[in-house]
């Protein structure tokens, strides 16, 4: 959940929706890409000044019997790295060009364990969520002192930014030969990828202490980038540095961000995602594509592949705000719309028949319908373009 979701349509609102769609755990974005913090804060400007998102949600979350974790980004803070430039993430070929913040900068260290131990001490959150402690892709992780590191785990720097030339510089790019290269056991570029894996553990073992130090029953949970709950490490230990079993010592519970349409998968490859993060032994909760790009079809698609993986603790719905409630109880139908944008028709389909109701639900309203059937799958448009929808069977 966005903090936006609040400051639009009220804690109270935002959560009994979510209360009645059986949701049992929010995760609320805490600290975002910006560098801002929806609670209220010394060290960090708040999102919206004056306005204490994290206890408006956190109070409504517990009075509604659910729980909330507070949601981190961790390496990447546009704030942060306007304050102290040299802190910037150094790309390839063009320097420190991005919001990005380097894993390896001390001083950022510093003030994220700060920050979650200020907010823990402060907050009856049930949980931290550690989002983007990875690096964000191959081509970052350049500056001098990142080379002097690599140099210094054994990797042959010349040998390597060959490699990096081919697969980024060259007209065309050979995309996948620095990847290639790891899969037939080029030593440098397993070298490179341990020395990543190495800066990542680095820096989520960092939080993961000043989280633990702070308050030792907090669920300590993190996205995870889908790649690395399969067999091919390439992505994974390269691009992000993120590796599945060196985090499963620190981490509570995983959410691997299994997209299925943003990654142009189906739901299969969605529960093969699943398969593999559980496997390491961490509590597993999926995260679903439920926002722009998914539908109401793919979105059950998704849910009934991965409800037959039995080792599982549940899934996460990225995100409330971006998907249409449909609650369905019987042949009643109730569209909960928390878009910013009407929707103007929805499609049923059940027990092999289908309905299409026209109809105009405005952002924030709630309209009901009764259909000739019980529906299993509800989709919903708006205009011509077709929106997310998470249908739940009420009793």
């Amino acid at each position: 959940m966005w903090p936006e979701s609040v400051r639009r349509r009220g804690a109270d609102a935002v959560f009994e929706a979510c209360r009645r769609a059986g949701i049992t755990d929010v995760f609320f974005l805490t600290k975002g890409l910006a560098g801002t913090a929806a609670f209220l804060s010394p060290a960090v400007p708040p999102m919206i000044p004056g306005r204490d998102l994290l206890r408006e949600a956190l109070s409504a979350a517990h009075r509604l019997g659910m729980r909330l974790h507070a949601w981190f980004t961790s390496a990447s803070d546009e704030r942060f790295k306007n304050e102290h430039p040299e802190s910037g993430l150094y790309h390839y070929r063009d320097g420190r060009n991005r919001g990005i913040v380097s894993l390896c900068d001390r001083e950022y260290i510093r003030y994220m364990q700060s920050l979650l131990g200020d907010m823990l001490r402060r907050y009856d959150v049930d949980g931290v969520h550690l989002d983007y402690i990875r690096y964000n892709h191959l081509i970052y992780g350049w500056s001098e002192r990142d080379q002097a590191r690599y140099a210094a785990q054994g990797v042959d720097l010349p040998h390597v930014r060959r490699l990096m030339e081919r697969t980024f510089c060259a007209d065309p790019p050979e995309r996948e030969a620095i990847f290639d290269a790891f899969r037939n056991g080029d030593q440098d570029v397993i070298l490179l990828a341990r020395a990543r894996r190495g800066d990542v553990n680095a820096f989520a073992g960092a939080l993961s202490e000043a989280v633990r130090a702070a308050r030792a029953d907090v669920v300590l949970s993190a996205a995870l980038m889908p790649e690395g709950a399969c067999d091919d490490l390439a992505f994974s230990d390269l691009h992000y540095g993120q590796n599945y079993r060196d985090l499963s010592e620190m981490m509570d519970l995983f959410l691997p961000m299994a997209y299925s349409q943003a990654y142009g998968r189906d739901s299969e490859w969605v529960r093969a995602v699943a398969r593999g993060t559980a496997r390491h032994g961490v509590r597993t909760v999926v995260g679903l594509h439920a926002f722009e790009g998914g539908t109401g079809l793919t979105l059950r698609r998704d849910l009934d592949a991965v409800e037959r993986e039995t080792a599982l603790d549940g899934v996460c719905l990225f995100r409330e705000g971006a998907a249409v409630w449909a609650y369905a109880c019987g042949q009643r139908l109730s569209l909960l719309n928390p878009l910013s944008v009407p929707v103007t028709a929805c499609a049923a389909t059940g027990q092999g028949q289908c309905a299409t109701v026209d109809a105009r639900v405005e952002p924030g309203c709630q309209q009901d319908f009764r259909l000739p059937f019980v529906p299993d799958v509800v989709r919903a448009y708006s205009g011509n373009d077709e929106v997310c929808v998470f249908t739940v069977r009420e009793v």
